[in-house]
């Protein structure tokens, strides 16, 4: 949709889409409790007043705005798609490729992906009070249950190594969520291609190798090795 045709709830939407993201990214830099709205709202362009229009509650009420719209976003991007694929394979290669595009996306040169609105929800839980943890503890378990059904529906498929789909499950989106940690948008790799060797790196690990596949490695040498490191 064109910028004309925006109606004023949209604007809106759009403005705010760029407090989480800036707040997020302050956040991620100096830590939640040494950022204050003054700081935030210099980072947006807006005055201070302006900032607390937008969010009224204050500072507390932001991260946890910014936490819902970062789950929101995995909700949209990778949840939903995942959700509509039945081939338990396929939606794991979704989950896992969506999710580190996701992480990746809109990263910048001086903070990566840490102030993806997505990490805050890890990062700075600690700054929510016991009512909104609880719901963003909610929101994170339908995640990491879809996680686990689909790594269940695989073991049931015997297309699952011997492992624990709840320990595995929690392994993989600790992998996902520690890519913001370490991606650098000037690394040797751009981001579709990490993307890719998360790809191969988590599937490799978790699937079994079908009967056809392992009698073609008659040599060691065709087991790839390689794992990127970045900068």
């Amino acid at each position: 949709m064109e910028a004309a045709n925006l109606d004023f709830a949209e604007i809106e939407s759009e403005r705010l889409a760029q407090i989480y993201r800036a707040a997020a990214a302050l956040f991620c830099e100096r830590g939640f409790d040494a950022t204050s709205m003054q700081d935030i709202a210099a980072a947006v362009g807006v005055t201070k007043a302006a900032l607390y229009y937008f969010v009224p509650g204050g500072k507390q009420e932001l991260l946890f705005a910014i936490m819902n719209f970062g789950l929101d976003q995995l909700e949209r991007h990778v949840i939903k798609p995942a959700r509509a694929i039945p081939d338990a394979e396929a939606r794991l290669h979704t989950i896992i490729r969506n999710h580190v595009r996701l992480i990746t996306n809109g990263a910048s040169t001086k903070n990566g992906a840490r102030g993806n609105p997505v990490t805050i929800v890890v990062d700075e839980i600690g700054g929510l009070d016991a009512a909104q943890r609880r719901q963003i503890d909610r929101r994170k378990r339908d995640y990491v249950e879809l996680l686990r059904d689909t790594l269940r529906q695989l073991q049931h498929e015997d297309k699952l190594r011997a492992l624990d789909a709840t320990v595995a499950a929690f392994s993989l989106l600790g992998t996902m969520l520690w890519v913001a940690r370490w991606y650098d948008t000037q690394g040797r790799l751009n981001a579709e291609q990490i993307t890719e060797e998360m790809v191969k790196l988590a599937l490799g690990g978790l699937l079994q190798k079908s009967e056809a596949a392992a009698k073609k490695r008659t040599k060691p040498s065709a087991v790839s090795t390689h794992f990127p490191h970045q900068r």
